[in-house]
C-alpha cells in the first residue's frame, strides 16, 4: 500500500516547477548585467522590438561610463554601432530587437538595467 504514493511527491514537485515557470512575472521586473570596466561585454538584449539606441545607452549606468555599442549584421558582414556623447541620430545603429546580441564598451566598470522577458 505503501509503494502507492511514492510517485506523488514527485507529482507535486513537478505541478509547483510548471505553476512558477508560467507564473505572470510583474510587468516591471527587471533584469541587471554588469558590465566588465574598460572592456565591451557581449549582452542580450530584453527591450521590445524598435527600441530606440538612446533607451539602451539611459540603462548604463553609472551615467558617463559608456563609451559605445556595437552589433554584427551577420548577414552583410558588418558592424554598425553608437557612441556616447553622439546624438542617437547620427549613429548607424539606431534601434535593437528583442533578444539581439550587442557589445556594450565601457570605461569603467558599469551596469545595465534591462527588463525582464516576460512570457
Amino acid at each position: 500500500m505503501a509503494k502507492r504514493w511514492l510517485w506523488f511527491p514527485g507529482v507535486v514537485a513537478a505541478a509547483l516547477l510548471l505553476a512558477a515557470t508560467l507564473a505572470p512575472r510583474p510587468a516591471d521586473a527587471q533584469r541587471t548585467v554588469d558590465l566588465v570596466g574598460a572592456n565591451c561585454t557581449a549582452v542580450a538584449l530584453t527591450y521590445e522590438n524598435g527600441t530606440g539606441i538612446a533607451t539602451v545607452a539611459a540603462a548604463v549606468a553609472p551615467a558617463g561610463a559608456l563609451d559605445s555599442i556595437w552589433e554584427f549584421l551577420a548577414a552583410e558582414g558588418r558592424w554598425i554601432g553608437y557612441a556616447a556623447g553622439v546624438p542617437p541620430e547620427a549613429a548607424d545603429l539606431q534601434s535593437v530587437d528583442r533578444l539581439d546580441v550587442v557589445f556594450i564598451c565601457v570605461g569603467d566598470a558599469a551596469t545595465m538595467t534591462m527588463p525582464e522577458i516576460q512570457h
